[in-house]
């Protein structure tokens, strides 16, 4: 459990360094919970409930996640009660609020580049007062640079982590390792509490993992844009970030944040984010979205004809070479739009410079269209985590387990549950090699108390990528 508890967590504010987290993340999250898998397979292991399951993590367990979610405001529907329970989704949704904390600088990956946060100029930090403020790093994270601004003593990270190799790196605490590991005790547990406090620290973990790649949604996030996460927003001196994360949350609060459109689904977990084929959520939005600082370049448009060729930023998207230079030419501009009628920016023509822009209302259109995307991304990324299945039987007094879909090198374990919940290993651990779909795993006498044979399987799948794989029977 310890590794899933960040230790100090940044406290809730007005900033807007990604989507913002009580508001956009969480109705993202809770969203693309709702359109998933995840109901039904929690009920299949057992879970009736599924997603409205009461999960208890006792607060003297894990103070400081308590703490952490506790900043926020109960009414949010995703802070423990006073014994630390509080439903399934409730936790993911936890997950996804306070991930941010003082690793916001690793939820950054510049699709060209393949790099992650890289700090503005110190002329555009000049200025920012409290964006790490009252965050004590967590003691294991070492890819920080202590480097303060000069106004305010307040350390500032030179570079993060890209965020397809956060999810999986060994000093984040809610990286894919923490929540195999807890979603493990969560089926291996002998009494019915140790599982339910671990089945709630995997939501965590996977709140956090979603956190992230919904990240890759914003594109700022994904074209190496720092500088548009340092505005000012309002009229106090921190209050700072992104206007277009800000219109996100004013516009849509949590409640309306739209759901997934369709599940997404992607052989591995950095394909969600990014992968050959382009299709990855980071890949997506950079090739489609320009950013507050990532927009063309101002260029003369000179007297030998339509076409322009401004500076990009960034390869893509790329204006068309012939622009309506005449409606660009009224004092209101016109817009370029992404040929389905969406705004990607405004540009107009003045004294023969044509320049490019970006107000509210065509980064509202953005974001009506983005957050739909997003949420199907997600979906995908949970049904993802939690898509180990195993075919289990039991008849005859005995528990058999076999494959269900490949799956590469690992342990078995089986295990039985008796009538007041408490769970016990029949036999230890067993290696197993890469099986075919349908392939016999192992057997096992179950004891005669049985009502539950559980099959927990821990290895990878066949692409290589590390899986929980789980089977659940009720003993007739």
């Amino acid at each position: 459990m310890k590794r899933l508890i960040v230790v100090a967590l940044l406290a809730a504010s007005a900033n807007a360094y990604a989507w913002e987290d009580a508001s956009t993340h969480a109705g993202l999250t809770e969203a693309a919970a709702l359109g998933s898998h995840l109901h039904a397979r929690l009920k299949a292991l057992g879970y009736e409930r599924g997603l409205y399951e009461p999960l208890t993590i006792p607060p003297e367990d894990a103070s400081s996640l308590v703490a952490a979610l506790r900043q926020y405001a109960p009414t949010g529907g995703f802070v423990p009660d006073g014994r630390g329970r509080q439903y399934a989704i409730a936790w993911l949704v936890g997950g996804a609020v306070i991930a941010d904390g003082p690793f916001i600088a690793n939820h950054f990956y510049d699709v060209w580049t393949k790099g992650g946060w890289i700090e503005p100029s110190r002329g555009v930090l000049h200025g920012l007062l409290t964006w790490m403020a009252n965050v004590e790093l967590f003691e294991a994270q070492d890819s920080w640079r202590d480097l303060r601004d000069e106004t305010t003593g307040v350390p500032l990270p030179e570079r993060g982590v890209p965020a397809p190799d956060w999810v999986v790196a060994s000093n984040n605490p809610l990286a894919v390792d923490g929540f195999l590991d807890q979603y493990a005790k969560a089926i291996r547990g002998s009494s019915p509490g140790e599982r339910s406090r671990a089945m709630a620290g995997a939501l965590v973990a996977a709140g956090a993992i979603a956190h992230v790649l919904e990240d890759m949604g914003s594109p700022s996030h994904v074209r190496g844009d720092a500088r548009a996460h340092l505005d000012k927003l309002g009229t106090g001196d921190a209050d700072l970030g992104s206007r277009f994360e800000r219109i996100a949350a004013v516009a849509y609060g949590r409640v309306g944040v739209p759901g997934p459109e369709r599940v997404i689904t992607r052989p591995t977990l950095r394909a969600f984010f990014t992968n050959d084929q382009h299709d990855g959520l980071a890949d997506v939005t950079a090739m489609r979205w320009f950013s507050a600082y990532t927009l063309p370049g101002t260029v003369r448009i000179g007297t030998g004809g339509r076409t322009v060729s401004p500076p990009l930023v960034k390869p893509q998207p790329a204006p068309p070479t012939r622009l309506n230079l005449m409606a660009a030419s009224q004092p209101q501009g016109t817009t370029l739009d992404d040929g389905h009628g969406v705004c990607l920016a405004r540009y107009r023509v003045d004294r023969g410079m044509l320049s490019f822009w970006l107000d509210d209302d065509c980064m509202l259109a953005e974001v009506g269209a983005i957050l739909p995307e997003v949420s199907s991304y997600t979906a995908g990324v949970i049904d993802f985590l939690f898509r180990g299945e195993l075919d289990v039987s039991a008849s005859g007094g005995r528990i058999a387990a076999k494959a269900k879909g490949a799956l590469g090198a690992g342990t078995l374990e089986l295990l039985s549950e008796d009538a007041r919940g408490v769970r016990s290993p029949l036999g230890g651990a067993r290696p197993v090699a890469a099986s075919a779909d349908g392939a016999a795993l192992g057997d096992a006498q179950l004891p005669d108390d049985s009502v539950r044979a559980i099959a927990l399987f821990t290895g990878v799948d066949a692409a290589g990528e590390k899986i929980v794989a789980v089977g659940v029977v009720t003993v007739k």
